[in-house]
């Protein structure tokens, strides 16, 4: 079928931000910022979990270090009360409920006890994160043990780990662990699944199980890619998928991809008939997240000799962000999407309308591509990421 379907002539964005969720434009920061790294090729993660798990410490910042978090965590002008509600918004949209579904967002501080944070600070995140405090008895490897063993069942053991050994500095360890899973609202079929040929953005052509369907979808497009929604049971969850065009690529796409275009686009989708071929794939990923924060504007945050965390502990000791470590797991299939993510922050002491597609579309995704799982009441993005190489 012939491409492009209708080219939008004259379209401009209005690129005001109307999108609710806490979380949209962190998402969408962070994951640009991806682009900029040298990562794997294929990208997921939770921007939900990593929002929480910096939210949990900056609580307890103060001065400069307060002002950058809150610029680089999209908060910057909220009042207090207002945080607090958004927070409250972001975690309601993972403590819904539906049948089949399993959605699990556990956050967590391990503190240092020869280092007790205010007592104040402790109870805020009991309150307002229902964080479990748990105090580092010892730093050794039955604790290492511990932490992961907790990491491993709020994940359902797809993730099993997020620490490996624990620095004799160690003074406070924040963690946020997600994970996810739902069936489709229309299965695929499995007999319909076949090898075919997936093309990644070097040229190369890989052999990838694509499943088919047809149905009625909401769906846009423009020049230059194809959106689809494709619903849980859940019915306020989906998963959205975009496919650049042949002529255009996945990193073009994600220089122009913002909160501003994602709620466009997202409230452009319109119930077309159609048929949908998509990877069957399973990955997981790992990523430090210290550089992509430093260059969002957090640097100071892990400056030993700028940050300031008075809230949580004032000084001496001195305290700051060592390290944020992010881990997740997704694998889609005919029968649904499982996800799973863990966010660790270490810290140490020392518009026109669109022109209407004809009937039906036709969405190959044999190239790579970008998706995300929403939760549409809320605009939360629970998790997102591109896949460049799908792996089975």
């Amino acid at each position: 079928m012939r491409w492009p379907f209708a080219v939008q002539k004259g379209f401009t964005l209005d690129l005001h931000d109307t999108s609710p969720s806490l979380s949209t434009k962190f998402a969408f920061s962070l994951f640009r910022q991806f682009g900029t790294e040298k990562e794997p090729k294929n990208v997921f993660f939770s921007p939900s979990s990593v929002l929480l798990c910096l939210c949990l410490l900056h609580e307890g910042a103060s001065g400069e270090t307060k002002e950058a978090m809150d610029k680089v965590l999209e908060v910057a002008g909220l009042e207090p009360e207002a945080l607090r509600s958004a927070i409250g918004a972001l975690q309601a949209a993972l403590r819904i409920k539906g049948p089949g579904l399993q959605l699990v967002a556990a956050n967590s501080i391990w503190y240092n006890p020869e280092w007790v944070p205010r007592s104040k600070y402790l109870a805020r995140v009991r309150e307002d994160y229902d964080a479990e405090v748990i105090a580092l008895d010892a730093l050794g490897d039955e604790m290492v043990a511990r932490i992961n063993s907790w990491v491993s069942a709020k994940t359902h053991d797809k993730i099993e780990s997020i620490v490996g050994t624990l620095d004799p500095l160690t003074s406070l360890l924040a963690i946020n662990a997600s994970y996810f899973k739902d069936l489709w609202e229309k299965p695929f079929i499995r007999d319909l699944t076949r090898e075919e040929s997936f093309h990644d953005s070097e040229g190369r052509e890989l052999r990838v199980p694509l499943m088919s369907q047809y149905g009625s979808y909401p769906y846009y497009e423009e020049s230059k890619f194809q959106a689809v929604r494709l619903g849980y049971k859940t019915s306020r969850l989906a998963m959205y998928v975009f496919l650049p065009a042949k002529r255009s690529s996945l990193t073009e796409f994600r220089q122009n991809l913002n909160s501003a275009t994602w709620d466009k686009w997202t409230r452009r989708l319109m119930v077309i008939e159609g048929h949908i071929r998509i990877p069957r794939f399973r990955l997981t990923y790992e990523s430090k997240l210290n550089s992509a924060l430093a260059k969002l504007g957090m640097e100071i945050a892990f400056d030993p000799r700028r940050a300031r965390f008075d809230a949580i502990h004032p000084p001496p000791p001195h305290i700051w962000i060592d390290r944020v470590i992010h881990r997740a797991f997704v694998e889609v299939n005919e029968e649904g999407t499982e996800a799973a993510a863990v966010t660790a922050v270490h810290m140490v002491a020392l518009s026109m309308r669109p022109i209407k597609p004809p009937r039906p579309f036709e969405m190959i995704v044999d190239r790579p591509f970008f998706f995300a799982i929403c939760d549409d009441e809320t605009k939360s993005i629970l998790f997102m990421g591109s896949i460049e190489e799908p792996h089975r």
